[in-house]
């Protein structure tokens, strides 16, 4: 690989981080918005960051299961600067709102006033995740960076599919547009094939079915977008996020635990 394509590399890791979460990544540099999407190739990466830090809060000591939970949920807002909260709210604002047409629950969507049924609906999904991350916490096995560190990064790691399959909603640009134009094929295998390197424990095949599972998650919720709104959003994405969030605890708890 040539010093050339590294750095290409690196850069592209750093951009995935200034996306995804709080942290600066290449600060004030200015980035292309074809860069976001061939960033995501690395969105494993950043994912399981995540999970080593919820991983590292959960072997708090003194602190009860339930507590440790909520520090983790909340925790996970906060290293996302609530990009993926923001989505939820807004997409079920929409999705719930009884509109008809796909151009009105866009138009419900894109109003930054906070509205019940989105609140509702977050509220509803923070509190489904709170209970299945506290199951996961309780019954820790011998492995628990395994269970907790899986999950940030399975939502994130197989999110790039669904951006490069499905359709944008919207016309104008925007920038849930421009990430999901720039997602290449490329970057949707190398983005499976690291979620799938980052699930392998050795003797212990049943984390490889994690990633293919979240693959047919993403398909049905990208369906009931189309359904919706016709396409997907970068609302829809942030919502799916979460949602795939609390699925791939559920998983966790199901097939492994």
């Amino acid at each position: 690989m040539s010093v050339k394509r590294i750095k290409k590399s690196f850069r592209n890791l750093l951009i995935a981080f200034g996306f995804l979460t709080i942290l600066p990544g290449l600060g004030r540099i200015s980035v292309d918005p074809d860069e976001i999407g061939e960033s995501s190739a690395f969105f494993p990466v950043v994912g399981l960051f995540i999970g080593l830090v919820i991983y590292a809060l959960s072997l708090l000591r003194g602190l009860s299961p339930l507590t440790i939970s909520v520090i983790i949920c909340v925790s996970l807002i906060v290293l996302t600067r609530g990009m993926h909260a923001d989505g939820v709210v807004d997409t079920f604002d929409g999705f719930l709102s009884g509109k008809a047409s796909k151009d009105e629950t866009l138009a419900v969507m894109k109003d930054p006033r906070l509205g019940a049924l989105g609140f509702v609906s977050s509220l509803c999904i923070y509190l489904l995740k709170i209970v299945f991350v506290y199951e996961v916490v309780l019954r820790l096995p011998k492995d628990p960076l395994l269970y907790i560190a899986l999950p940030p990064m399975l939502s994130r790691g197989t999110l790039p599919f669904h951006a490069w399959f499905f359709p944008p909603a919207r016309v104008k640009e925007g920038l849930g547009k421009k990430f999901k134009s720039s997602v290449k094929l490329r970057q949707v295998v190398a983005s499976f094939i690291l979620t799938e390197l980052f699930s392998m424990r050795p003797g212990d095949i049943r984390p490889l079915i994690f990633a293919p599972v979240l693959i047919f998650f993403w398909i049905g919720w990208g369906f009931l977008c189309m359904k919706k709104i016709g396409g997907i959003t970068g609302d829809t994405m942030g919502a799916g996020v979460e949602l795939a969030e609390v699925f791939s605890f559920i998983l966790v708890l199901i097939i492994v635990i």
